[in-house]
């Protein structure tokens, strides 16, 4: 299953005040929740042409330049902000999420670290320093880091999600099934996380747990591929192969690109009807000729009997 890595936002900061620019920051800050980004930004742009200093304006149009891809602008007033206020936790954070969403893990560490440091407590740093040390490999760090922040909050849906997933990634199904679970108690229509909950199940071998996962997730989005294609790798797995073409096919209908889908339908077909079988694997070559051995040695095992309950076989297996 997919690595998933949930980041937290950056914190806005909403100080009163009376002065002019007090006043125009508070509109700044309505037009960005009423989704007027240029309204906003030019707020702000007015506020730090009369005062550079004005760290809530340099925080919010980081936020807002961060948004809108100008990753330069937007590093620059998070650096001016931590200048400005070098020990406040949450201007670290800050910094540090803004690199954790650019993919510099290292940085992003050295700015949570610093910040919970000054605040062991602080909720957001202890889940995005988990993401950092995950993204760098220190699962058992990150998980410290997110049992802490369900201490702090324990019915928080971010942390719970991280956590679960995390324990999924480590193979603790049965914390991860946990974690699901109660995170589905807080959002029952999360589609999402009926398919995650469902593959924590199928890795623990309960086929018929993450079946009934699956089939929630389909019926919540109908849509909802990855869902689609697990549930008919265990209705293949339990040996309803024509419930398991009817999801691939509808698959096919949501996007005609989606490669394990062809090949999987020629694994199933395999033993019925080679001639199909090799269609699917030609159609799955083309969208993905990266991988072309790999459709080629399955198109030439249909020459023979022995070959197509190698695929098959295999094709069980790997579920």
């Amino acid at each position: 299953m997919k690595k998933y890595l949930l980041f937290a936002l950056a914190l806005s900061f909403i100080f009163a005040g009376c002065s002019r620019n007090d006043r125009l920051f508070k509109k700044g800050v309505a037009y960005a929740k009423a989704g007027k980004t240029e309204a906003a930004l030019n707020a702000y742009n007015k506020i730090l042409k009369d005062d550079p200093d004005y760290l809530s304006a340099l925080i919010n149009r980081a936020i807002l330049l961060e948004k809108l891809g100008d990753t330069s602008r937007a590093e620059a007033d998070y650096r001016r902000a931590a200048e400005l206020n070098p020990y406040h936790p949450n201007v670290l954070t800050n910094l540090g999420s803004f690199y954790l969403n650019q993919n510099n893990p290292l940085d992003a560490l050295s700015n949570f670290n610093v910040a919970l440091e000054i605040d062991p407590n602080n909720f957001l740093a202890l889940v995005n320093r988990a993401a950092a040390y995950q993204s760098l490999g220190y699962n058992q760090r990150a998980l410290e880091d997110l049992e802490a922040a369900l201490v702090l909050a324990p019915d928080n849906q971010l942390a719970i999600v991280n956590k679960a997933i995390l324990d999924y990634n480590m193979f603790h199904y049965d914390d991860a099934i946990e974690g699901y679970t109660h995170a589905l108690y807080n959002d029952p229509k999360n589609a999402q996380n009926f398919y995650r909950r469902g593959k924590a199940f199928q890795y623990s071998g309960r086929y018929g747990n993450a079946l009934a996962d699956f089939n929630m997730a389909v019926n919540l989005k109908p849509s909802y591929i990855p869902a689609l294609y697990a549930r008919a790798q265990l209705q293949f797995k339990s040996g309803d192969y024509q419930s398991a073409l009817a999801d691939l096919n509808k698959i096919k209908t949501i996007d005609n690109k989606y490669v394990p889908a062809y090949e999987f339908t020629g694994d199933i077909m395999a033993i019925e009807d080679p001639v199909t079988a090799t269609s699917n694997y030609m159609v799955a070559k083309r969208l993905d000729p990266e991988n072309y051995r790999r459709y080629n040695a399955k198109i030439a095992l249909m020459r023979t009997d022995a070959g197509r309950r190698k695929v098959i076989t295999r094709a069980v297996d790997d579920i």
